[in-house]
């Protein structure tokens, strides 16, 4: 099924509302209820297009599990990953 690009921004736009309060709930109180993966990709729609190295430190995981979490979203694109303007070494996640 074909969906514009306008259903497509407002379907991403609700999801993004949801993890945000999800994660909302989730600091005013001691439980857990987003995972490593959402709190990731929180953290990148939120801040987007910064360095990986950046969302590294942010994220307040071991680079090992860091890089794992990211393979998985740039491989469901939820997130995608382009050369720094600047310094062609970098790559910038949105």
């Amino acid at each position: 099924m074909w969906m514009g690009n306008e259903t497509i921004e407002g379907t991403e736009h609700a999801f993004y509302d949801a993890l945000k309060h999800l994660f909302e709930l989730q600091k005013s109180s001691d439980i857990q209820i987003v995972r490593k993966e959402g709190e990731l990709l929180f953290l990148i729609k939120q801040e987007p297009r910064q360095p990986v190295k950046y969302y590294m430190n942010k994220a307040g995981m071991s680079a090992r599990w860091f890089n794992e979490v990211l393979k998985q979203l740039i491989a469901s694109e939820l997130v995608t990953q382009e050369p720094c303007q600047q310094d062609s070494r970098r790559r910038l996640l949105r």
